[in-house]
């Protein structure tokens, strides 16, 4: 029987790793990543997820990469760490980091008004009068009402970017994707240049980050288009509970379009960590949330979600196509820690509210985070 690469690297790991980790009473790294894989290969079959990629960065390095399962029906494409998925809203943060480069070069100004976007009119009124939580007005599961989209105020790309759109401009928070996505439309009026380019330009090309694709038009989008794993819903009807899924939205936007691995993800993760994206300063502030009026902080900065668990700060975005694909990049940047894990089903999505970062409520980034951040 094949063992699994975790395995394999784990045994060349495990002499001198205890070692270290003995001296200083803490369980071996090799032991915690091996008892993560344990749990996600249970995780998959749980949750169905008929083809789950995860990888986990330490310090810089990728210590883990891992495809478990398959891409087909037929058990006849096996996934590896290099499977690409679409990654859904994981995009925001790419967006994110494009924006605040534009920024910092001068391009762009964040203060600069969004709703100069030509066709901002018409879509504020169709949003504000929707029904939709993103419009505001409407009581959410939890009993919390956020104020509602106001049509005559000046919304700027800040306020976009960190998702504080509703009522006053900049002083609420609510998860908007809607809104979020026209990001690249503003760019691309205001530039001249499809959204795309930029974020090769100021991310993927700067980065020299490969097998990243900006949407599935894009011509170096390399093995992210050509090893693609096709999407599933959960089908009860069926035996296995799997049935073959449309292929959501592949174009690029500022919400979604980003085509990647879990392998790739985690590199695209070292490369913030060390300043090839954006100087650290800046990066910092993009992972910097606002205060909100009672003195908390936002549960959301510049396109990532943040919080704190057990005294640490966490960065993080989950990724979902309902039907189709799910995923999460989580990271814990004071303890140089990274998860990504990408399916091709729902299976991975959890429930998150929209206003309160709870990345807790994963089961799988829970237990991520209890072996490796946990005191």
């Amino acid at each position: 029987m094949r063992l699994p690469a975790i395995l394999l690297f784990v045994a060349a790991l495990l002499p001198w790793e205890t070692v270290s980790a003995e001296q200083q009473g803490e369980q071996p790294l090799g032991e915690k990543l091996a008892e993560f894989d344990t749990f996600v290969r249970e995780f998959r079959v749980k949750n169905t997820v008929l083809s789950l990629s995860y990888a986990v960065v330490k310090d810089g390095e990728i210590v883990a990469a891992e495809g478990i399962g398959w891409q087909d029906h037929d058990a006849e494409e096996r996934t590896t760490a290099d499977t690409s998925y679409l990654v859904a809203s994981i995009t925001k943060t790419f967006t994110a980091a494009t924006l605040l480069g534009m920024d910092a070069d001068g391009i762009i100004d964040l203060d600069a008004p969004f709703t100069a976007l030509s066709d901002w009119d018409g879509r504020c009124q169709w949003l504000s009068t929707s029904g939709f939580p993103m419009g505001g007005g409407v009581e959410l599961e939890d009993g919390y009402t956020p104020p509602p989209l106001d049509c005559s105020a000046t919304l700027s790309l800040r306020n976009v970017l960190q998702m504080r759109i509703l009522g006053e401009p900049g002083s609420n928070f609510l998860y908007n994707p809607i809104v979020f996505g026209r990001l690249s439309n503003w760019v691309e009026e205001q530039t001249g240049e499809p959204f795309d380019v930029w974020v090769r330009r100021y991310v993927l090309d700067k980065a020299e980050l490969a097998n990243i694709a900006a949407g599935w038009r894009d011509p170096k989008g390399g093995d992210a288009l050509r090893l693609l794993a096709p999407p599933f819903r959960h089908a009860p009807e069926q035996d296995d509970n799997l049935d073959p899924s449309a292929l959501p939205n592949p174009e690029m936007n500022g919400s979604s379009g980003i085509i990647a691995s879990a392998r790739a993800l985690a590199e695209y993760s070292i490369a913030l960590d060390e300043g090839r994206i954006l100087d650290p300063a800046v990066r910092n502030e993009m992972w910097t949330p606002p205060t909100e009026t009672d003195g908390s902080m936002a549960g959301y900065a510049y396109g990532w979600w943040t919080q704190e668990w057990n005294g640490k700060q966490l960065v993080w975005h989950g990724g979902w196509w309902p039907d189709a694909y799910a995923g999460m990049l989580l990271k814990v940047p004071g303890e140089g820690l990274t998860l990504v894990a990408l399916g091709n089903t729902d299976g991975l999505n959890w429930e998150n509210r929209l206003h309160v970062a709870e990345i807790e409520n994963s089961p799988l980034a829970l237990k991520f985070l209890e072996l490796f951040a946990a005191d």
